[in-house]
């Protein structure tokens, strides 16, 4: 018979992918937004390591949830202390907002001035989430899917197309598009039952402002579950 409506195959889904990717820790976002697109579901497993180094050892525990602060951001991030009259000429943000979001990040923890002319990013801050994976879900718009999956690209390690069972067939018919990829493929029928067709490859995200939005995200999320206090968020 197969799902009446994607919204049906979410609820199932849910229940499933840890177990398929065998991530059964990972945290599981809905409707991830990274800019260009949104992916259906992103399952990231956390190094707790580098989340105890940024909320407790380094008391950072406010999550960037601004672009405009996230862009001041990384163009000091793993650089080395520079002025802060280069760091004015930098990238495509005008000098006020740049001067506004500094006094944030300072505040904040995430840059720290040396002198009244220097800055630079807080050492040994690092991105925390080890492997994420974008999936998409479908019930038969295979090539709609796999579009929406390689911009996944951008933000995960990995990249899988979820479709329903019962139209997985066109999808498998072109399986060497998934390859060409290194895009999964995978069905799902209404009792939860799950197939991988194909496994998806390891890639390095593109996008380093996507990524991050993914690392601030899971900063708030991982704060809830975790003995961790999380702060608040920079809004817009």
């Amino acid at each position: 018979m197969g799902f009446d409506t994607e919204a049906d195959m979410r609820e199932v889904a849910q229940g499933a992918l840890r177990n398929a990717f065998n991530e059964p820790e990972a945290k599981l976002f809905e409707e991830f937004s990274y800019g260009s697109g949104r992916a259906d579901y992103v399952l990231a497993r956390v190094s707790e390591a580098y989340l105890s180094r940024r909320l407790d050892d380094l008391n950072i525990k406010t999550a960037i949830d601004n672009d405009r602060i996230l862009q001041a951001f990384l163009l000091l991030h793993n650089r080395e202390t520079i002025s802060k009259d280069y760091y004015y000429e930098m990238g495509a943000l005008d000098q006020s907002s740049k001067k506004e979001a500094l006094n944030w990040l300072t505040e904040h923890g995430f840059a720290k001035e040396i002198g009244e002319s220097y800055i630079r990013s807080t050492p040994n801050l690092r991105r925390h989430v080890t492997t994420a994976y974008s999936i998409e879900l479908k019930l038969s718009k295979w090539k709609e899917a796999l579009r929406q999956a390689f911009r996944g690209k951008g933000f995960s390690e990995y990249q899988c197309v979820v479709m329903d069972a019962e139209y997985v067939d066109r999808a498998l018919n072109n399986k060497h598009r998934f390859e060409e990829h290194g895009i999964g493929l995978m069905s799902l029928t209404e009792d939860g039952h799950y197939e991988i067709h194909l496994k998806p490859e390891r890639s390095n995200p593109y996008s380093l402002i996507n990524k991050w939005r993914l690392n601030e995200r899971i900063i708030v999320e991982a704060s809830k579950s975790n003995t961790h206090q999380y702060v608040g968020a920079a809004g817009d």
